[in-house]
């Protein structure tokens, strides 16, 4: 099943919930002015989902420091130790014993969505769907119902004007 076009013929909620009901495995490839998605899905299940132009604090090691879960002081070690192992900074921070695996399934769950609530903006731009076997970790990363994630993306589409109306300003919020 090869997939291909616009977001103005289909939108991410129509292509996701195709893919997700035929449970099929591949890569969708999502490109827009400034920004390309790829999102890995595993008989029909999201198991990835990277972005090139995902900022500073929407990267997993910023993520955990928000979070508490890491201090800053241990992510610089563990980036250090990235560059030169060229590994995984998840896989590093749990072998470091700084997260556990639970910490890190949740918090890469959380990129992976929030990643993926993003394209619900979008207005415009391509789409292709490669189907094939992805590779995923099984350790650390649960897979995310296409259907669930549709529903969650809807329900914060319909509730932002209700935040915007309340949170007039990003200086209202805590970076």
């Amino acid at each position: 099943m090869a997939l291909k076009g616009t977001l103005k013929d289909f939108g991410i909620a129509e292509i996701l919930q195709l893919i997700g009901q035929q449970a099929k495995s591949g890569v969708l490839h999502l490109e827009a002015r400034d920004d390309v998605i790829h999102i890995a899905l595993a008989d029909g299940n999201l198991v990835r989902a990277e972005s090139t132009g995902r900022k500073a604090r929407e990267r997993l090691g910023n993520m955990l420091v928000r979070a508490e879960i890491i201090t800053q002081e241990e992510l610089a070690y563990a980036l250090e130790l990235q560059k030169k192992s060229l590994r995984r900074l998840g896989d590093i921070l749990v072998e470091l014993d700084f997260v556990s695996k639970n910490d890190l399934r949740e918090m890469t769950a959380l990129q992976t969505t929030e990643t993926i609530y993003r394209l619900f903006h979008w207005k415009s731009g391509t789409y292709e769907f490669e189907p094939g076997d992805v590779e995923w970790d099984r350790e650390t990363v649960t897979p995310l119902r296409a259907e669930s994630v549709l529903m969650e993306g809807f329900r914060r589409v319909d509730e932002w004007p209700l935040v915007r109306k309340r949170i007039s300003s990003a200086a209202m919020t805590a970076v």
